[in-house]
């Protein structure tokens, strides 16, 4: 049987947290440069008095502010956005190849080309829920575009209609269109940056499917982590037939190998990276590497339980009666939505008794 080497999940959970690192340095570069841009609006806005502006002059302003908004994304933001991506997916082909030299012996390991990264990184779509599931990343970085411009826009006209003086536009336009602008930023960034990274290892494994012969989703153990990433955490599939992270917007998950049977004798002795759900310090070498989310949930205490997934829930994984695989089942539907409480009675009445849970609860 097909398994993850706990050395090679360690690995990949150790790597996660330095990932996240990376993203901060990549996203804070995008911030800078967002920054110059929003400059360049607040300084054109305050070159006139915008209650005096007739609506056509008005309107010829805001054209030459979305125009000079969007050429400043074009040349700065977008390609530097593109070059953090692709160097990011070839650093992740590269570790993801060191990382399962170091775990295996006697195997020759082939990194694919960068064609393959950039076509692995922009050919496939994200897997995120809600209006962003499907999208390629390169429209998906351009709705962020197309939305801070009209955002700038929008509000300057809200603040024309209503009457409002030049400065009091301004400031609307820097805490109702920019600072959100900057948030959302991050977050598509972020959520870009973690695509590029897991699809520049299902690239590699790709490359090397003799030896790696399906894929594992390593969710984060903390208490930020979402309902559906719980649920997928510790899943195997073949590459290809399975949810590939980012799940959703800021996603962290990431996915790690899972080698041919022959490997198997590398089962033991790994450990993998967690944080404590109360102070939120990491927690390096006390979990096992196999533990998945809900084994880690189930070892904390009710109140943490509780916090994290609620309490129902919490009373249904302490009292259920159940296994943390069981409890894991009852999360997602077969499209990976969550289920609701009621739709997880339905399935498991039983457990719900145990726990004190009926139907009047």
């Amino acid at each position: 049987m097909a398994r993850t080497p706990q050395q090679l999940l360690e690995q990949a959970t150790r790597h996660a947290a330095h990932l996240e690192r990376l993203k901060t340095q990549d996203v804070n570069e995008l911030i800078e440069l967002l920054d110059e841009v929003n400059s360049q609006v607040m300084a054109r806005l305050q070159r006139g008095n915008i209650t005096d502006f007739s609506r056509s002059r008005l309107e010829a302003e805001l054209a030459t502010i979305n125009q000079l908004m969007t050429q400043a994304m074009d040349e700065s933001i977008i390609p530097t956005l593109n070059r953090q991506l692709i160097e990011l997916g070839q650093y992740e082909a590269e570790f993801e190849v060191r990382s399962l030299e170091n775990v295996t012996v006697n195997a020759e390991y082939t990194m694919p080309a960068d064609t393959q990264i950039r076509e692995a990184i922009y050919g496939q779509p994200l897997q995120a829920r809600g209006a962003n599931n499907g999208k390629l990343l390169e429209p998906f970085i351009k709705d962020w575009e197309n939305g801070a411009v009209q955002r700038v826009s929008q509000t300057v006209r809200a603040g024309y209609v209503q009457g409002l003086t030049t400065q009091e536009i301004v400031r609307s336009v820097r805490e109702t269109a920019m600072v959100p602008s900057t948030q959302n930023l991050q977050a598509i960034a972020r959520t870009a940056l973690q695509h590029s990274a897991n699809e520049a290892r299902m690239a590699t494994w790709n490359a090397n499917r003799d030896i790696v012969k399906r894929y594992r989703w390593v969710s984060t153990l903390d208490s930020r982590t979402t309902s559906q990433c719980q649920a997928l955490d510790g899943q195997t599939w073949v590459m290809g037939e399975g949810p590939v992270p980012p799940a959703h917007i800021n996603c962290r998950s990431t996915t790690t190998a899972v080698l041919d049977e022959r490997f198997d004798f590398l089962e033991e002795g790994g450990t993998r990276f967690a944080r404590d759900p109360e102070t939120g310090r990491a927690r390096v070498g006390e979990v096992p590497a196999n533990e998945t989310y809900y084994g880690w949930l189930k070892r904390q205490p009710a109140e943490v339980q509780d916090s994290i997934i609620g309490p129902q829930r919490g009373a249904l994984l302490r009292n259920g009666g159940i296994t943390t695989e069981r409890f894991r089942e009852l999360q997602l539907d077969r499209n990976f939505e969550p289920l609701t409480l009621d739709e997880m009675r339905e399935l498991e009445p039983a457990a719900f008794k145990r726990a004190g849970l009926d139907d009047s609860n």
